[in-house]
Order: structure tokens, then sequence, then C-alpha cells
């Protein structure tokens, strides 16, 4: 908000419909709720609000969870699965919560391939040690979980019709898909993809609250707590992984 020439309402308001809306807010929709003449002006705002969707000190997640990526972005011609990316790879962590298929928090994070350290850094920074993990057979979980978490790995391929040991990630992964296919029309700059993905995961865990302002006063607080974000941080500053991505995307 700062040195905005807006005044401090119209950031309330926009924090609001950022907040409440089941779906979230484009920058067109902002555009025209906010009376604004220009859509730059929204979608900066919206950049701004999505880079304060996430503590940098929160709580790693503790429990049952299912691990797993999926694809955002695409595939190539004649291939599936894994090797089907272009190039966009999300890892997500889903907990259980019981034995309803009832799913609790979740964490994604853009990662740049499907090897043990792309892997094993997202469950590391996400999971506490000794929590209950769950993933199918691909390689690459095996040498990372032995050691730290509680690992049960199935062969999706295998399992009877019907059964589905990675539900919540499944849930999790058409959701954010039905999302960017509806909200952003498909449409999204890779390097942007992992404040998309902040904005989800603030709002589905916070989907249970009672009071629908208590997610206006949780961005509210985070706002005012954060580092001033200029138009130059959000249109260059990328982590590594965003950078790479971006590059690879465009050449």
């Amino acid at each position: 908000m700062d040195s905005s020439k807006k005044p401090i309402t119209y950031w309330f308001k926009a924090m609001w419909w950022f907040t409440t809306r089941k779906s979230g807010v484009n920058a067109v929709n902002l555009q025209e709720l906010l009376g604004f003449g220009s859509y730059d002006t929204a979608w900066d705002w919206l950049q701004k609000l999505r880079r304060c969707t996430i503590r940098k000190d929160r709580e790693k997640l503790s429990g049952h969870f299912e691990v797993d990526e999926f694809v955002i972005g695409g595939q190539r011609a004649g291939m599936r699965d894994r090797g089907a990316e272009a190039k966009m790879i999300v890892a997500a962590a889903v907990e259980r919560c019981d034995e309803k298929k009832q799913i609790g928090r979740i964490h994604l994070q853009v990662i740049l391939d499907y090897s043990a350290y792309s892997l094993e850094t997202f469950i590391t920074e996400n999971i506490q040690p000794g929590s209950n993990i769950a993933t199918d057979s691909w390689p690459s979980y095996s040498s990372i979980l032995k050691e730290q978490y509680h690992h049960v790995s199935t062969n999706q391929s295998k399992v009877g019709k019907g059964h589905d040991s990675l539900y919540g990630v499944h849930l999790v992964a058409s959701l954010v898909k039905r999302l960017v296919r509806g909200t952003f029309q498909g449409r999204f700059e890779p390097k942007y993809l992992q404040n998309y993905l902040d904005e989800y995961v603030f709002r589905f865990n916070r989907r249970k609250s009672k009071y629908i302002g208590k997610k206006f006063m949780r961005i509210v607080q985070q706002v005012v707590k954060s580092s001033k974000i200029k138009w130059d941080q959000i249109k260059w500053d990328l982590d590594p992984i965003s950078e790479f991505l971006s590059l690879e995307l465009s050449g």
C-alpha cells in the first residue's frame, strides 16, 4: 500500500474480494469492482496481495500426508504421466484427516523436475520429520523417506478400480487446474505460478472458517507485516526455479 495513489479504502475493498470470493478474483474482475481505468493497476495489486498470503515463518506440516506431483500447462504429444509435462511441475502435500477421505491442510510448490533432490527439498521444507507420508512408487521417493519419515508407497497401476491411495492429492490437483481454467482462463505467466498457488493454499487452508471475515482479517495482518513490494520486484525478482522455468518456456 506504500506510496499508493488510491485511497486506502480501495485496498481494503480489494483485500475483501481477494479473500472472500470462493474461486478468487482476477485482474479484470478487480478492475471492474474497483472502477479502475487501468488493468495494470489491478494486476499489480493482486500480485502484491498474493505475495502476502504465505508467512515466511509458517510452521511445517505434521501428521499423515499424501505427497505427489501434478502438471499445469499442457502435454507433449504422444507422452503421458511424468514424461508429458510442458513444463510446470507442482509438488503437493495433502493432509489426511480420517478414514472418510476428508482432507485438511495443503502445501503446494513449483519444482524443477522429478529428481530425488527436488522432491527431498519440497518434503523437508514442508513436512516435519516423523510424519506419515503416502506416495506412489516413483523411485525418487524411496531414498528420501526411508530415514526421517514413516513411508508407504503404492503402485497406482496395480491397485483395484475404485481404490485411490492418493485421493487427496488428486482432488487438490483437479481443483487447482479448474481454478486456472476458470478464474484465469487457462492463461498465466510461468514465473507467477507460485504466487497463484500460494493464494490458493491461503484460501483452501481457511475454507472451514466459520466467519468469512477471519480470512479478510488474516490477509490484512499479513499485508501490514510485509515489507514494501515495488513494481520492479514483481516484474523481475524471481526465485531460481521460476527464473529457470520462465527461460525454458520462452525459449
